[in-house]
């Protein structure tokens, strides 16, 4: 016998799943890697760092106050985001698991007590 608790605990579980796969997907769209402002005589530049199996690889953005670079600032701050965004549910999805597993057992201890 299933109860409106678990069959809520199921949807959030399954709207959480959904969450984490749209949030990887779009998480695709953006470039890995640290940026990283290099001084050549006088003037800045930006690159893009980042490792390929064993390797460091350096891509040149552009000048460090282009609007390629304001560009690449904003697409590491909404990679940044989405890292965060699905660590925490991650750690929500864990929860919701552990509120499912917890009320299934309390769900089958109280049936027993019933058939008794």
């Amino acid at each position: 016998m299933n109860s409106v608790l678990k069959g809520v605990l199921e949807e959030e579980l399954e709207r959480n799943l959904q969450k984490q796969r749209v949030f990887s997907n779009e998480l695709t769209k953006y470039p890995k890697g640290s940026l990283v402002v290099v001084k050549v005589h006088g003037d800045q530049y930006l690159y893009r760092k980042f490792r390929d199996g064993n390797r460091i690889v350096s891509i040149y953005v552009g000048p460090a106050k282009s609007a390629e670079a304001k560009k690449a600032y904003e697409d590491r701050d909404k990679y940044i985001k989405l890292k965060q965004d699905i660590r925490d549910l991650k750690e929500e999805e864990k929860k919701i698991r552990k509120a499912i597993e917890i009320y299934s057992k309390i769900w089958k201890q109280i049936a027993r007590g019933f058939h008794t």
